[in-house]
C-alpha cells in the first residue's frame, strides 16, 4: 500500500529539506513465516497508564498475524483529556533495518511504536469497525507498524508516508491522505526497557497532500507553525479539518 517514505535506502535522490527518497517493491522479510515473539508488551501498557493516569484502556487483538502480532490499544477520555490515545504494541518486538549511516550513530532508533489520538465522539466499537469511515485509523496503525518489517527498513520522526501513489484519502468521508511522524515530549515518547532497549514512540498525525508537499519544500518545523493555526494543532484526528497548505 505504501510505495514513498522518506529516510533509509535513498534511489529516488532528495527532497529540498534534505529528506531522502525512495520507493519499496515487495521483498522477502528477513522474519518469513515466523511469528515475533511478544516481548515488551506489559512494558509499553505500563508506560501508557503512567503517563495518561485514570483511563480505562481495551485492547482490540489481532487474529490473524504475519511478522509480527500488532495489537492497538484505546484509553478512554477522561474529563481532564477528552480524547481518546491510542497505542500499538507488537512493532517493537523486532528491531527495523535501519541505513549503515544511520545505525552507526542513530542505533537506539531500531524499535519503536505508534500512537494517535481520537476525538471522544469517534465510534469504536466493533460494528462501527465495519465501517471504514471509523476503521481506517487503526487499519493505518496496523500497517504502518508492519511495514518496516516487512520491507526490511524503518520508520523514524519526521517521515512522511501518502497513502499509495495517488494519494488515496483514507476513506470517504476526509480527504486525509498521509501522515508525518512526530514525537511528543520526551517522557511520553521513549521506553527503555528492562532488556536494556530503548523504544521510541512516535504520534502519527494525518495529513494532506499539500501539506506533505510543503514539509519536503520547508521542513518539519515550518509545517508545525502551519498546524499551530488550527485547534488541536492537527495532533489529533479531524476528518474535515482544514487544510492549512492549501
Amino acid at each position: 500500500m505504501f510505495k514513498k517514505i522518506f529516510g533509509g535506502k535513498n534511489d529516488k535522490g532528495k527532497t529540498k529539506d534534505g529528506s531522502n527518497i525512495y520507493t519499496y517493491e515487495n521483498t522477502e522479510n528477513r522474519n518469513q513465516g515466523n511469528i515475533a515473539k511478544m516481548m515488551y508488551t506489559e512494558e509499553i501498557t505500563d508506560h501508557f497508564n503512567k503517563i495518561f493516569p485514570g483511563r480505562t484502556t481495551s485492547v482490540f487483538h489481532e487474529l490473524i498475524s504475519d511478522i509480527v502480532h500488532i495489537d492497538v490499544h484505546f484509553m478512554e477520555p477522561t474529563n481532564e483529556e477528552p480524547f481518546r490515545v491510542i497505542y500499538t504494541t507488537g512493532m517493537s518486538d523486532l528491531p527495523m533495518t535501519l541505513p549503515s549511516d544511520i545505525e552507526e550513530e542513530w542505533g537506539h532508533l531500531k524499535r519503536a511504536e505508534l500512537m494517535l489520538f481520537l476525538p471522544e465522539s469517534w465510534p469504536i466499537d466493533s460494528e462501527d469497525f465495519k465501517d471504514e469511515r471509523y476503521y481506517w485509523p487503526i487499519r493505518l496503525l496496523k500497517q504502518l507498524a508492519r511495514f518496516p518489517h516487512k520491507y526490511n527498513t524503518w520508520l523514524g520522526y519526521g517521515h512522511t508516508i501518502p497513502n499509495s501513489d495517488e494519494y488515496d484519502p483514507y476513506a470517504e468521508n476526509t480527504q486525509l491522505n498521509g501522515v508525518i511522524l512526530s514525537a511528543l515530549k520526551e517522557e511520553i515518547s521513549s521506553i527503555n526497557t528492562k532488556d536494556g532497549n530503548l523504544i521510541n514512540i512516535y504520534s502519527v498525525i494525518p495529513l494532506y497532500k499539500e501539506e506533505m508537499d510543503y514539509k519536503l519544500e520547508n521542513g518539519m518545523d515550518a509545517l508545525f507553525e502551519k498546524l499551530s493555526e488550527i485547534e488541536g494543532s492537527g495532533f489529533w484526528i479531524n476528518v474535515s479539518r482544514k487544510n492549512v497548505c492549501k
